[in-house]
């Protein structure tokens, strides 16, 4: 029923009030507006698409990711929004969304994501054989099978060659290092100069990385083909803390003991560092920023080159920060977050998207390994060979929530550096190392809060 107290006394029928004669003309005026222009309402363009992903250390690889969403945003009229936090704040971020069933569609995942989340996370599996087909197929597709399923888009893989000075190298006499044993005589050579090698033992990344290169190069692992029994305890993995003990004594400074990611990075850029173990971007930091090598007019990215990780006296082997594209089951948007994932996985996309990060961003498809900015640059020449040597964080056992666990808590870099500074005995490390890696597989151990 009307409420006849809200109708003013006198009121003519059907004939407007001045109120409502300026709804009429701003209504008009409004509707002749949009079709002059062509456009649709604002209403129309509502739908909002929201992607977090981690600070790219090249910042440009987050700036074509973010104009990729602009170019699809206005062609599918949706509002994209690129949300990047520093990496080490990532896992904490994505925890809370989960928890609070809300946040983002589309979130970068780390290797062993996909296990922890996986009844979170959307099945993309048509996705992942509709890109693969289109372009050559995944390396090692097996490795991105999270039970059996594809909970996660592989999106790119940083790898860890080595970095080092060939003018040190020349200055010492040497050859470019192909080996653990090639860079620990020279960096003894180096070190007295007062250049060591920079190899982190300490809470960080790069630490994990870089000591499991060297425990599986000389054919040590911490874990099974199942993902289940804890291998460490062995006689390669005894070798690999003593070599490393020796390494630290003779090559290298006790400041990587406290080193994060950045320290090994600043080591090379700032001419202290001989060689480190790690991605291009101290190259890439060091040219953008035109560092001199200390007391010459040299630009230090000039004597800056990359070889392949080094090669233990089992194998050559290495892993790298695997990272993946998932959806949250719980968004709003997992159609067009689709959209949007095929959109960014085309060829001419990947193509802008490895270009922009100067190859930092090694594809998992096989096509777009053969990227041209490869062959450009004669000091990423390692990039053609690299990804046959690299492996998963937790090799040869699959990408679990346990595997990125052992990651989490720090327990290959914690076993060598009880090992070198004499804390433990080597011995002693590997026992502690393996109990620790047990509980976790075991389940009786957390991450830190």
């Amino acid at each position: 029923m009307r409420d006849e107290s809200t109708t003013p006394p006198n009121r003519s029928q059907g004939q407007p009030t001045t109120l409502g004669r300026r709804r009429l003309l701003a209504g008009a005026a409004g509707l002749a507006a949009i079709l002059a222009s062509r456009r649709a309402p604002a209403v129309a363009q509502t739908r909002e698409l929201k992607i977090l992903s981690w600070s790219h250390f090249v910042p440009a690889s987050d700036q074509e990711l973010r104009r990729q969403g602009e170019e699809w945003g206005r062609q599918a009229r949706v509002r994209v929004t690129l949300d990047t936090v520093p990496h080490l704040q990532l896992p904490a971020k994505k925890a809370a969304e989960v928890t609070a069933r809300s946040g983002h569609d589309i979130v970068l995942l780390y290797s062993g994501d996909p296990d922890l989340y996986f009844d979170y996370l959307v099945d993309v599996s048509d996705l992942a054989q509709e890109i693969g087909s289109k372009l050559g197929g995944w390396y090692n597709q097996d490795d991105f099978l999270f039970r059996g399923t594809w909970k996660a888009l592989p999106w790119y893989l940083i790898t860890w060659p080595i970095a080092y000075r060939t003018d040190l190298l020349e200055r010492v006499g040497e050859k470019v290092p192909d080996s653990w044993e090639d860079l620990y005589r020279v960096g003894a050579k180096t070190k007295a100069l007062g250049h060591p090698v920079g190899i982190a033992i300490s809470h960080c990344d790069d630490a994990n990385f870089q000591l499991r290169c060297l425990l599986w190069g000389y054919g040590a692992s911490y874990v099974a083909k199942d993902g289940k029994t804890v291998t460490l305890n062995s006689p390669q993995t005894v070798e690999a803390v003593e070599f490393m003990k020796r390494f630290f004594r003779d090559a290298m400074d006790p400041e990587v003991l406290a080193w994060d990611d950045s320290h090994n990075n600043r080591c090379l850029e700032g001419g202290k560092c001989f060689a480190i173990v790690n991605p291009t971007s101290a190259y890439e930091s060091a040219k953008d920023r035109k560092i001199k090598i200390p007391g010459t007019e040299r630009l230090i990215h000039e004597v800056i080159d990359h070889t392949l990780p080094p090669r233990g006296p089992v194998q050559r082997a290495t892993t790298g920060q695997y990272n993946l594209l998932g959806i949250w089951s719980f968004s709003k948007n997992v159609d067009i977050a689709k959209e949007f994932l095929r959109f960014h996985y085309a060829e001419a996309q990947q193509d802008r998207f490895i270009a922009a990060s100067r190859g930092y961003n090694m594809p998992f498809l096989r096509k777009m390994s053969t990227h041209p900015i490869w062959e450009t640059n004669p000091k990423y020449r390692f990039a053609r060979e690299i990804m046959k040597y690299t492996h998963p964080p937790g090799w040869p056992g699959p990408m679990t929530d346990a595997s990125q666990l052992v990651m989490d808590l720090y327990i290959i870099p914690d076993m060598f550096a009880y090992a070198v500074t004499g804390r433990m005995s080597t011995r002693d490390a590997i026992a502690w190392a393996e109990k620790e890696i047990t509980e976790v597989h075991a389940g009786r151990r957390r991450r830190r809060t």
